[in-house]
């Protein structure tokens, strides 16, 4: 009975060890569920600490700061105060967006037309505020210039002005300004020769030291008679001085215009008789008139006779000295009872002034002044003086001999010079000896002074326009425009190579020519510029326009800022630069792309794309995301301390149900303990009473 007792107390004890050990290891394989919560409470922790969000600041296009997600559209986003970036995919191309891979297509390459689409264009009011370009004196087409042709015209003056027809003529001009000045050094001497041989008039003429004489005015039975045959000497018909303007303008030495300038300078002279029927030269002429300030105000006005005028602040005449009016003033009149004591004006002083100086033998010379401020000062000489005439007849012709040698056709008196009819040797002219300072004959000097003139006239007229012009030049051949000079009367134009030279001339020229009435017996001139020479034209008008008007100021204007408010310049240049850039290449992005802020972070991470910006040179370089300044991460504040509290608050129930499963284990630990103790004595029990038994029945 009490064998069978404790086996089964045995057995229990063996069943509760099985059972304590089942719960260990429930408990264990709990702990370690708690360790694996816990891990996953760690990684949705970090998770929500990792979860940060790239973020791009910039401007908006009116300058106001903004931070959005990093986005294709965000960062591409074109405002006057934002840096330029773009996106680049892996072969080098820069990503855009569809609308401007379709106006970059429809652009065809040109970096306007690209523009225009975005509603840029570089243009200026200059033109319109100007209006057209009406010049009635040139031909068609530069006679009516619209405000559109005139501003093509300034923007082609670049490539006008490095244009070979420019170059060509240029250079052409160049040389025939040479050869010409070479022909004039080679021919004015002999041609101041030519006009002092004295001719078949030996009562005025030059004498053989080529000095001038008038001969004839002390011969003259009266001045009237001296007087006339002084002008017929210039301008008389059948004059034969070789210095009769006339002649020379039949031999085509001289232009028509010079027989006016000189017929001018010859009216200077008159002769009037005083009132005691004596005749007398009047004589007519501008003189120098200086002005000085004085100190304390006022100023001095001295003649070129010497005459001497002092007036105050208020511009009164306070007095006169003519001790140096070439010192025989001798007998001065202040004409209308005009005292100094009056102090009249300068002006008024002036056309009351007068003086007679007493000649030794008893003649007499009268001077009368005259005075405004727009003529200036004007001396009227009244003189019966022989010699006094002479010297100034002498000087007046000299005067003259020194205009026609400024006027003088030397083309023409070369080739007459080289006629065959025509002997130098009489005149004391040399043509076979080479010119000082050219080492060259005439003969080769004109030769070369023709090809130059051929070039150069080529170079602005038609082919088959040059024989007629060659013959106006040679013609000295006059036109007018409709000109009036300043004293009301027509200005005529001379035709010569020298005049050609200027492009205000040429045209006017041009447009004359077409004017000219029909001639019955021959067809109408027509003279016409070269195709070449139009693009000289368009560069003349352009330099006088600038030199007129000054430089036009282009600006680029945004059609699409109706209110002017943003900057079309910093709008030009960006888009200068992309379009400069997408001719590398370029792709488009879809639209879906270019709105994701997690497509882009994502092809950043991971090398899908890079980054390029524009410098302050208007190149693109490439730059990381990482340290570009304007891409910053930021973290959801929110869902981080969401995912700390949850954090925490599985952590402290994992931790108490540690502390159970810890508890627990060590109560099951302590009975196990016994259980194994109370096992042991148990066990000891049975196994002595079964030895007891086996001794008994050994014994029995």
């Amino acid at each position: 009975m009490g064998m069978a007792a404790s086996q089964a107390r045995l057995l229990t004890i063996t069943a509760r060890l099985a059972d304590n050990e089942l719960r260990s290891q429930t408990i264990n394989n709990a702990k370690m569920r708690l360790a694996t919560q816990s891990s996953q409470a760690s990684q949705n922790y970090i998770n929500a600490l990792n979860n940060a969000t790239l973020k791009f600041s910039n401007y908006d296009s009116a300058g106001n700061a903004q931070i959005q997600d990093l986005s294709y559209n965000a960062l591409t986003a074109y405002s006057s105060y934002n840096t330029q970036y773009g996106l680049i995919n892996s072969a080098g191309q820069i990503l855009v967006s569809e609308d401007e891979a379709a106006i970059f297509a429809s652009a065809e390459g040109n970096l306007d037309a690209y523009l225009k689409k975005h509603g840029l264009e570089y243009t200026t009011t200059y033109f319109d505020q100007l209006g057209a370009f009406e010049n009635p004196t040139y031909p068609e087409p530069f006679k009516n210039i619209s405000v559109e042709d005139m501003k093509k015209y300034y923007e082609g003056y670049g490539s006008y002005q490095n244009s070979k027809e420019v170059e060509d003529y240029e250079k052409s001009y160049k040389d025939y300004v040479i050869s010409s000045n070479n022909l004039i050094k080679a021919t004015e001497t002999s041609f101041e020769s030519y006009l002092k041989y004295s001719g078949n008039t030996p009562k005025i003429q030059y004498n053989a030291q080529k000095e001038f004489e008038i001969s004839s005015i002390t011969e003259a039975n009266s001045l009237s008679d001296a007087l006339k045959a002084f002008q017929n000497a210039f301008l008389d018909e059948n004059g034969t001085n070789t210095f009769n303007v006339k002649k020379l303008i039949n031999k085509n030495l001289l232009p028509d215009t010079v027989e006016t300038a000189v017929a001018a300078r010859l009216n200077q002279f008159s002769v009037v008789t005083n009132a005691i029927g004596e005749e007398m030269i009047k004589y007519t002429a501008n003189t120098t008139l200086t002005k000085t300030e004085l100190d304390g105000g006022g100023y001095e006005y001295v003649t070129d006779d010497g005459i001497k005028i002092t007036v105050d602040k208020d511009g009164n005449v306070t007095g006169y000295n003519c001790e140096e009016a070439q010192d025989y003033a001798k007998d001065v009149e202040l004409l209308n009872g005009i005292k100094i004591e009056d102090k009249v004006p300068f002006e008024t002083f002036m056309n009351n002034f007068a003086y007679k100086p007493i000649k030794d033998n008893g003649t007499v010379q009268y001077f009368y002044y005259n005075y405004s401020e727009e003529t200036g000062l004007t001396t009227t000489t009244y003189s019966s003086d022989l010699n006094e005439v002479k010297a100034q007849l002498n000087s007046i012709a000299e005067d003259i001999v020194y205009l026609i040698n400024k006027s003088a056709n030397f083309e023409n008196f070369s080739e007459l010079l080289l006629s065959k009819d025509f002997k130098p040797e009489q005149y004391g002219i040399d043509v076979t000896s080479e010119i000082p300072g050219l080492n060259k004959t005439l003969e080769t000097v004109l030769k070369e002074y023709n090809d130059s003139k051929s070039t150069f006239m080529n170079n602005i007229f038609s082919s088959d326009s040059i024989k007629q012009v060659d013959q106006h030049i040679k013609e000295n051949f006059t036109f007018e425009t409709g000109e009036l000079d300043e004293d009301g009367k027509p200005i005529k134009y001379v035709v010569t190579v020298e005049n050609l030279t200027d492009v205000d001339f040429v045209l006017k020229y041009l447009d004359a020519v077409e004017k000219l009435p029909e001639d019955l017996e021959k067809p109408k001139i027509k003279i016409k510029q070269s195709e070449s020479f139009n693009t000289v034209i368009k560069e003349y008008l352009i330099d006088n326009m600038i030199e007129v008007y000054g430089e036009p100021k282009y600006a680029w204007v945004d059609e699409n800022d109706t209110s002017n408010k943003g900057n079309a310049d910093a709008k030009a240049q960006w888009y200068t630069n992309l379009f400069n850039r997408m001719k590398q290449g370029y792709k488009a992005i879809e639209n879906g792309l270019a709105s994701s802020s997690e497509w882009l972070t994502y092809a950043l991470e991971n090398g899908i794309v890079s980054l390029e910006q524009v410098d302050k040179s208007f190149k693109w370089n490439g730059l990381s995301y990482k340290t570009c300044t304007k891409i910053t991460e930021e973290t959801d504040t929110e869902a981080t301390t969401k995912a700390e509290a949850e954090y925490n608050r599985a952590m402290n129930d994992i931790k108490a149900k540690d502390n159970i499963y810890d508890m627990q284990l060590k109560n099951i630990d302590t009975e196990h303990s016994s259980l194994l103790a109370e096992y042991d004595v148990i066990k000891g029990v049975i196994d002595k009473n079964v030895q007891r038994t086996f001794k008994f029945n050994q014994s029995a």
